[in-house]
């Protein structure tokens, strides 16, 4: 009983909460510091990670072999087709026209000396006829005259005078005898146009071709200049061609004995195995184009229109025809051929070594098409020539070649591959 009446009045069941409750959150501070304490010092003590260095593989590169070989170049270029022989048809003499061929048409096909057109003869028979009685009268007046000459050279015989040569000569009707004689020599002359005249009543063919077109009819009224119709012969065409011209040295041009290269036209774009006909380098013009500079090479092409019964087959040239030719050039004896896309800067080229590095080397070009390069030095037999693309190409730079399509690749291939 005593000990309850003395306790102390201030320990109440409230104060003694609140102590917990400090103790408690004192605790906690405690604990979540010695936390972030051993995380700071774990993070600054721990481990370092120490990179991995990854092995830098080679390009990949693709390669060809260089091999050394007999080239034909081979020259291309496109031109028009147009005829060697082109007229206009004229008849020479005037009159109406009185017979015609059936082939005097366009497009129609004939031969040479075949008679085209006939005008009518009759006027110019009429002329023969009176120019024949002219003649026979001009014989008969010098027949007349030479026994006048022999009657005064007995009566000059009888006088005996001397006289000087001239008074000679008229004495004895030399100049009468000389008009008379020339008097004949004009009208046989006059004679011979007048037949000539009637031969050209009849127009013939001045070579194997055809009519392109006509500017008469049956009835019509010419007069010897006027244009009967435009003919082009069909035994050769003519292809007036365009090429580069530096390459001019590469065709073959005819001289003595030599041919002039053979040229194929293609009618169409060119397709292997397309149709094409043949022709020959005839020769070059003596100036180039000013637009383009490319120089003109005439081609004569027999018998374009396959009138020949060994060409029906073929396809036909029509003049004016737009066309693309290959002329066969002359022959590189021992020269590489390589694609244009795989020149480099300043006709340089990439070649793999045997150490597996680039090499940068210049060559020599002998020649250039559109799609090849010819080279005549500065590579040697089965070296290894690099096809594929660099974005950095440095000499000495390591490389690794591309396997074959027949080939297994080798196993840094494939990883290389794989990255």
């Amino acid at each position: 009983m005593k000990s309850a009446e003395f306790s102390d009045p201030e320990e109440t069941p409230g104060k003694k909460r609140g102590v917990s409750v400090y103790l408690q959150i004192v605790l906690s501070i405690l604990i979540l510091g010695c936390g972030v304490a051993l995380a700071a010092y774990y993070l600054k003590t721990g481990p370092e990670a120490k990179p991995k260095k990854r092995q830098a593989s080679p390009p990949l590169v693709k390669v060809t072999g260089i091999h050394f070989g007999r080239h034909q170049l081979t020259v291309t270029g496109m031109g028009a087709v147009l005829a060697a022989k082109e007229i206009n048809l004229t008849p020479g003499v005037g009159g109406e026209i009185i017979a015609m061929s059936d082939n005097m048409v366009p497009g129609g096909f004939f031969k040479e000396n075949e008679t085209l057109v006939r005008i009518d003869p009759v006027d110019y028979q009429l002329t023969i006829k009176r120019l024949q009685s002219e003649i026979a009268k001009a014989q008969n007046d010098i027949e007349l005259e030479m026994g006048n000459q022999r009657i005064a050279r007995k009566e000059f015989e009888i006088l005996g005078e001397a006289v000087t040569p001239t008074e000679k000569k008229l004495m004895l009707r030399d100049p009468q005898l000389g008009i008379k004689k020339a008097t004949l020599q004009g009208i046989r002359a006059t004679l011979a146009q007048a037949e000539l005249d009637l031969k050209r009543t009849r127009v013939h063919a001045p070579f194997n071709g055809v009519v392109l077109s006509r500017s008469v009819n049956l009835g019509s009224r010419i007069s010897q200049s006027t244009v009967l119709a435009r003919l082009a012969g069909t035994d050769q065409f003519w292809l007036k061609l365009a090429v580069p011209a530096d390459q001019l040295a590469w065709i073959n041009f005819p001289a003595d004995d030599r041919k002039g290269s053979e040229v194929r036209i293609f009618l169409q774009e060119k397709k292997r195995g397309g149709p094409f006909r043949t022709g020959r380098v005839l020769r070059p013009t003596a100036d180039v184009e000013e637009q383009g500079r490319m120089a003109t090479v005439y081609v004569a092409i027999e018998d374009p229109l396959c009138l020949q019964p060994g060409n029906q087959q073929k396809p036909r040239l029509l003049l004016g025809s737009f066309v693309q030719a290959e002329i066969a050039g002359v022959e590189l004896p021992s020269v590489v051929a390589i694609d244009r896309n795989h020149l480099r800067e300043d006709d340089t080229i990439w070649l793999l070594r045997g150490d597996n590095t680039l090499e940068i080397r210049k060559v020599r070009i002998v020649a250039r098409t559109l799609d090849q390069v010819f080279v005549a030095s500065g590579l040697t037999e089965d070296e290894q020539l690099i096809v594929s693309a660099l974005s950095s190409p440095m000499p000495g730079t390591p490389l690794q070649r591309m396997p074959d399509d027949n080939e297994q690749p080798t196993e840094a291939g494939k990883g290389a591959i794989s990255q």
